[in-house]
């Protein structure tokens, strides 16, 4: 379309831009007269494969199209024939105007043939042909460039895109200048750094020098010294409109001298530091990448192995994507060598790759640039040596995520080791996700466990036995907050976070549940130190309790009676396995249970341990009233209470006079159920035993409500229920508003009753309990009438 132009050189570019953009706006206005309505901008923006505001700036001439693009415009606008060949000329006159204008305006400095400004340098290289997901950060990026934001009155436009090693900013960089190249006619400009190479980073000398060679300007023109070079490369820049891409920069010394000083510019620049001095003096725009969406990693997998295959192995895709960490480079890598796999065995290749062992083996190439070891190696290696410690020590921590105060329990330090960590995140080898609280991808997780497997053998056996330490300093001393009744052993180690009262110690709970099951697991396994494994689920005990996880509950007490048997401390496995039983009796699995506590009651009576054996029949009578055999309830209540009269502990009398008034209240003995209730809530009292008074007042509610006093179990009810709040245990707490409507509906009061067992049955749902049927079955088919 476009073979014949001749542009004109001596015209003014502004006036023929204006023209070009009143022949388009008629050309618009025809194409939606012969459509029958509005013109769709945002569809023929996605149609032309660029920006809609660039779209906007090439209809209102603020911006020339390229030729490419400007040819694709007028076949969207049905313009053909010679009328599309007039105004392809008048867009060739407009441009070859613009550059020409500026050129006579500046003198050529240095040079030898064409004048700087007549060279207009194409160095992106080809960006990736499967590029996915990033639109959040593609939103943000053309947010730069709206109408007006390059305009001569506008400093340049400088973005960093930061990120860990693999996780695409050259990709991105390189997709976007792509995309909204049309913005700059003069030119693009592409420069790797050579940050984190295994060789020497490209110094700002050597940098300068082939950025004014690549605009034209001879070699023995360039000046030797760094601010000189630069002040000619704002001179050669100046009043052009040029992107220039400086990848891998390893930090903002090494870009500053290499930036325009006019406006009109773009600067992308990639980096896996983080470039603060950038954003802080230059004002550059930051964008940070994460790894992959799921939806956009899977996508790209698909891209190498094709959709057909992976609809063939869903499950195997999803795992692969899962191993891979939905980092880029890593999908990348796997995605090629499972496309050499044959048909039907992505599952296989998965199996190989899920040994965590031989992932990151799995993963390597020979091509430095694409090993990941090698990508990461190029990180760590530019580390100060008390960073790279902390970073290799990280990979003896097995939690999901981890604070300051377990990395300076790592360290052997008492102090969080902030400033290591800050460098460590501006390395974007850790993530701070939440507000202190810090974060490593899988492979990176992998690479820092492998460091420190290689590294001495010592370093890693102390961070480990001093990390499993100060996870049971810290769970005890929360387990104190929740039931400060109990004299539980506390051995401090200095790193403890602050846990001042029940509050702090659940959400300190919450927040390190996956870590504490991890950590749990490695004690396990760690020989000599299995000991922590049982420590640490008992001091986990009354927090999974209460707040309802059954299932975290069993694995981590099913852990420690394994740990137990293997380390041959059998008072240790007697106890753990009567709390697994405690726990399997919460999951429905009362055979089990009872078979354990048997089991367990055995091995105390071979110790002589008459109160691990008491604390062993409170546990047959809450199984077997939980199975509504109370025949046998009420004699395992009677035993423990004797076992109990023989100390002088008032806890275990508590314990044993509340367990005996529930069987007699479930027996229907109410007057008996009363007085050994209040017998017990006194003790309680007397010991501040939160707990033990909330169970014992849903006893002596229900036998008060039972003997037809419902006036009173309501109150008795309320109470109870305070408690339980009070402790933070839900499950308690839906049974308590349960009995409540019970006492309510008794009294007539049906909207009450209804208003509570419908908080009840929301109380169980969150905790996916199956009590929630039988609630749910209580309440009338319809609400009632308000």
């Amino acid at each position: 379309m476009a073979g014949d132009r001749t542009p004109a050189t001596d015209e003014d570019p502004s006036v023929l831009r204006q023209r070009l953009a009143v022949e388009l706006a008629h050309a618009v206005v025809r194409a939606e007269k012969r459509l029958g309505r509005a013109l769709d901008r945002a569809e023929l923006a996605r149609r032309l494969n660029v920006s809609p505001s660039s779209l906007y700036a090439y209809l209102n001439g603020t911006t020339l199209a390229g030729v490419g693009v400007f040819d694709e415009l007028l076949v969207a606008l049905g313009v053909g024939g010679p009328e599309a060949g007039r105004l392809s000329t008048l867009r060739d006159r407009a441009e070859a105007a613009r550059r020409l204008r500026p050129a006579a305006a500046r003198a050529t400095v240095g040079t030898s043939g064409p004048p700087p400004s007549s060279r207009v340098p194409h160095q992106l290289p080809p960006s990736l042909r499967n590029f996915v997901g990033r639109e959040p950060e593609l939103r943000r990026l053309d947010g730069l460039l709206e109408p007006d934001s390059v305009a001569a009155v506008r400093p340049v436009v400088i973005t960093t895109i930061e990120g860990t090693a693999g996780v695409g900013k050259t990709s991105l960089a390189l997709h976007w200048a792509r995309r909204v190249e049309e913005h700059f006619p003069d030119g693009q400009l592409h420069l790797n750094l050579r940050g984190f190479d295994s060789g020497v980073p490209m110094s700002p000398a050597e940098a300068l020098h082939d950025l004014l060679q690549s605009l034209g300007v001879t070699p023995d023109a360039i000046p030797a010294r760094v601010t000189a070079a630069a002040g000619l490369l704002r001179t050669v820049l100046a009043g052009r409109r040029v992107v220039v891409v400086l990848d891998n920069a390893r930090s903002a010394d090494q870009v500053r001298p290499l930036l325009p000083g006019g406006p009109g510019s773009l600067v992308i620049v990639t980096s896996r530091n983080r470039l603060d001095g950038l954003v802080v003096r230059d004002g550059a725009f930051r964008v940070t990448l994460d790894v992959l969406p799921r939806y956009a990693a899977r996508a790209l997998v698909e891209g190498q192995i094709g959709a057909d295959r992976l609809a063939d192995e869903p499950r195997a895709a999803d795992e692969l994507v899962d191993l891979c960490a939905r980092l880029p480079l890593a999908l990348s890598v796997a995605g090629a060598r499972a496309a050499l796999e044959p048909k039907g065995s992505i599952g296989l290749f998965v199996a190989r790759l899920r040994q965590a062992n031989a992932r990151l083996g799995i993963l390597e190439l020979k091509d430095a640039d694409v090993n990941l070891r090698s990508v990461f190696q190029g990180s760590y290696a530019l580390l100060p040596p008390p960073v790279a410690r902390l970073f290799r020590l990280l990979g003896c921590h097995p939690g999901p995520d981890l604070d300051a105060t377990a990395c300076a329990a790592l360290l052997g330090e008492q102090a969080p080791p902030d400033e290591l960590l800050d460098a460590l995140t501006a390395a974007h080898l850790v993530r701070q996700h939440a507000p202190g609280r810090y974060v490593l991808h899988d492979l990176l997780r992998l690479y820092a466990r492998e460091l420190a497997d290689d590294g001495p053998a010592a370093e890693r056996a102390t961070a480990v036995e001093r990390l499993l330490r100060h996870y049971l300093s810290a769970a005890r001393r929360a387990d104190r907050r929740l039931e400060p009744w109990r004299r539980t052993p506390v051995e401090p180690t200095g790193t403890e976070p602050p846990v001042e009262n029940h509050a702090a110690a659940m959400a300190w709970f919450e927040a390190e549940l996956g870590t504490l099951q991890a950590v749990i697991a490695l004690a396990a396994r760690s020989e000599g130190l299995e000991s922590y494994t049982w420590r640490l689920a008992q001091a986990c005990a009354v927090y999974l309790r209460r707040s309802g996880r059954r299932f975290q509950r069993g694995l981590v007490h099913e852990i420690a009676r394994d740990a137990a048997a293997k380390a041959g401390d059998r008072r240790a496995w007697a106890s753990a396995t009567r709390r697994l039983a405690d726990a399997l009796s919460r999951l429905d699995r009362s055979d089990e249970a009872l078979s354990l506590l048997y089991e367990a009651l055995r091995e105390c009576r071979r110790l002589g341990d008459d109160d691990g054996a008491r604390q062993v029949r409170l546990s047959l009578v809450r199984v077997y009233a939980a199975r509504g055999d109370h025949r046998r309830a009420l004699p395992q209540a009677r035993l423990a209470l004797a076992m109990a009269e023989r100390t002088a502990d008032p806890l275990p009398l508590a314990d044993g006079l509340s367990a005996l008034a529930q069987e007699q209240e479930r027996s229907g003995d109410h007057a008996a159920a009363l007085v050994h209730g209040r017998r017990a809530f006194d003790l309680y009292a007397e010991l501040g035993h939160l707990d033990g008074q909330a169970a014992i007042l849903l006893t002596t509610g229900r036998a008060e409500q039972s003997s037809g006093r419902h006036a009173a179990a309501i109150g008795t009810y309320e109470r109870s229920l305070a408690l339980d709040r009070a402790v933070g245990d839900r499950y308690r707490e839906a049974h308590a508003l349960d009995h409540l409507a019970d006492a309510h509906a008794a009294l007539g009061h049906d909207r009450d009753a209804y208003a509570l067992r419908r908080e009840a049955l929301d109380v169980l749902r969150t905790l996916h309990h199956p009590d929630a049927a039988r609630i749910s079955a209580k309440l009338p088919d319809a609400p009632i009438s308000q």
